[in-house]
């Protein structure tokens, strides 16, 4: 979300208070945005990153040890 501040506040940075949104600058434009929330770590979830890492892990080398 595009914002536009008050005169006496060119720019903002970082959470002003923990109401899960924080301000940052992109391409000159003042943004806010919400702030990422942590995933819980079901079961689901769980099963689905150990095949992710089976699938796509690369294994070390002797050279790279």
């Amino acid at each position: 979300m595009i914002v536009e501040l008050i005169i006496p506040v060119e720019t903002l940075r970082g959470k002003l208070k923990e109401d899960g949104y924080y301000f940052r600058m992109y391409r000159g434009r003042q943004i806010v945005q919400r702030c990422p929330r942590k995933w819980a770590d079901t079961p689901a979830r769980k099963t689905a990153r150990e095949r992710f890492i089976e699938r796509y892990a690369k294994k070390k080398t002797a050279a790279h040890e």
